[in-house]
């Protein structure tokens, strides 16, 4: 890709379940980690009907940790 190339680069990523690369990648899942970034996991569309959606952990906290920001 040039330097002076603006076209954006489809999103490119593999599925978790049938290991193809998909140009139409649909998140599945977020892992969240102590240390180090954490990441987001992918499936093609024809896979991504496989996967119930998963709450948001960080809603999943009490209020109280919530307001004060505790781990």
């Amino acid at each position: 890709m040039a330097t002076g190339d603006k076209t954006p680069r489809p999103a490119v990523r593999m599925c978790v379940r049938c290991q193809v690369t998909t140009e139409a990648p649909m998140v599945v899942g977020v892992v969240h980690q102590n240390s180090g970034p954490g990441f987001t996991v992918y499936a093609c569309q024809a896979c991504a009907a496989h996967y119930l959606p998963q709450p948001d952990v960080l809603a999943l906290l009490p209020p109280s940790h919530q307001a004060r920001g505790d781990q």
